[in-house]
């Protein structure tokens, strides 16, 4: 009895100690995760007007020891994506997604409000609708994230983009577009002059106004009407008709002058409205502050004269002719031959004309012997001829009834072609001597 009384004692002290020391444990053990929790998050779905604030919430709670040792933070997500975050513990901020920070989109209408988690909306957009949530996210624990929240804007009747005033070209093919959003979808439609039905050529279709062989009677004002259950909104236009600047007088492709010379670059441009002229020299546009007024002087017709040429001068220039109609440029080159090369070339040119008269003086000359060789030629055969002639009629008396010369007139004629002969060969002896 003694010993089954002392085993028992022995049993009850044991088992007191592990009480004590299973209660002590719990006692020292840190929270848990469910110390950490949110209680209020958006739900249900929410409706509001588009331009309107709206603030939707997220309770939470967070034991000060979490705040002080580890690195806790607020997240909101729409449709699954960061939107916004806070951090709320003191320690450094480590999050599995290094790259969070480029993925949250800069806009001042979204403010979260540290405190209280809630997010607030300035001025809610079309855009901003979707579904939200709320997380926690401790270091070390899995997130704790909230319900789910849809937010549904009703997007207010308005143009995207507002219709805007155009010109259009002369004969031309174009359009217009009005273009309206709102819940439930607009009907869009045109009109002339607010109330006046569209002109000749100009059809509405959805909302596009398009206009065929665009002439002068259709300029005007055209207002565009958007309706639907929220009401109507209109926006008016002006249609002008112009005609695209074109050149009468592009500047020249190239244009050489001495230095010290006048340089003359021309440009005449017509088109409605009048187009204006502005100059250029290498892309950079000239005007009192960049150029000497004594030396650069731009006519009423748009003409660019430069005195006085210098070196520096050289460059590209262009002429640029623009109006609410359209801009376009052209170009020209202007080369500016210094005095030294001046000079250098007149040289080459006196040299260039010697040597030509040169040539030509020989080609003279050389004809001229030919000549002369070709007609003592045909001289030598005309007196052989001659005499051949003679010796036959001096060998020959039969009778014949036909005119023949007298010995006196061959003696004349053999002398006359003898001398003509003397004459050649003398001419030809001074060719070949100017030779």
């Amino acid at each position: 009895m003694i010993k089954s009384e002392i085993k028992m004692s022995r049993l009850l002290l044991l088992s007191s100690a592990l009480i004590l020391c299973s209660c002590s444990c719990v006692r020292g053990a840190p929270a848990t995760e469910t110390d950490v929790g949110i209680t209020q998050g958006p739900s249900g779905r929410i409706t509001v007007k588009e331009q309107t604030p709206i603030q939707m919430p997220c309770v939470y709670q967070l034991p000060e020891s979490y705040r002080q040792g580890n690195s806790v933070t607020l997240r909101w997500r729409k449709d699954g994506k960061p939107l916004r975050q806070v951090e709320l513990g003191l320690g450094s901020s480590t999050t599995s997604e290094p790259q969070l920070e480029t993925l949250l989109r800069e806009d001042a209408r979204l403010t979260l409000n540290k405190e209280t988690g809630s997010l607030h909306f300035a001025s809610v957009l079309a855009s901003d609708a979707g579904v939200y949530q709320c997380q926690l996210l401790v270091e070390g624990q899995s997130a704790v994230t909230s319900g789910s929240g849809t937010l549904e804007v009703i997007e207010l009747l308005k143009f995207m983009p507002q219709p805007t005033s155009k010109n259009l070209e002369l004969g031309s093919t174009s359009k217009v577009h009005c273009k309206a959003q709102g819940r439930p979808a607009p009907q869009v439609k045109w009109m002339r002059e607010t109330q006046l039905p569209l002109p000749a050529n100009v059809t509405d279709q959805n909302g596009t106004l398009i206009f065929r062989g665009v002439s002068n009677e259709q300029r005007g004002q055209y207002t565009c009407f958007a309706s639907n259950s929220q009401g109507q909104i209109n926006a008016t236009v002006s249609i002008n008709v112009v005609v695209a600047p074109k050149f009468t007088v592009p500047p020249a492709g190239s244009i050489e002058v001495s230095e010290g010379d006048v340089a003359v670059m021309h440009c005449q441009a017509t088109g409605e409205p009048r187009p204006t002229i502005q100059w250029d020299k290498d892309l950079a546009y000239l005007n009192e502050n960049n150029t000497d007024p004594l030396r650069f002087r731009l006519l009423d017709n748009g003409t660019l004269e430069i005195h006085d040429v210098q070196p520096e001068d050289e460059g590209r220039y262009g002429c640029t002719i623009g109006s609410s109609a359209g801009f376009k440029r052209e170009d020209a080159l202007l080369v500016v031959r210094s005095s030294k090369s001046a000079s250098n070339s007149i040289v080459t040119r006196i040299i260039i004309v010697i040597i030509c008269l040169a040539f030509l003086y020989f080609v003279l000359v050389l004809g001229l012997k030919l000549w002369y060789r070709y007609r003592r030629h045909m001289g030598k055969v005309q007196l052989d001829d001659g005499a051949h002639v003679a010796a036959d009629g001096e060998g020959h008396e039969h009778a014949e009834h036909e005119p023949c010369l007298t010995d006196a007139n061959s003696s004349k004629n053999l002398k006359s072609k003898l001398r003509e002969s003397t004459i050649l060969e003398q001419e030809s002896q001074v060719a070949d001597d100017i030779v």
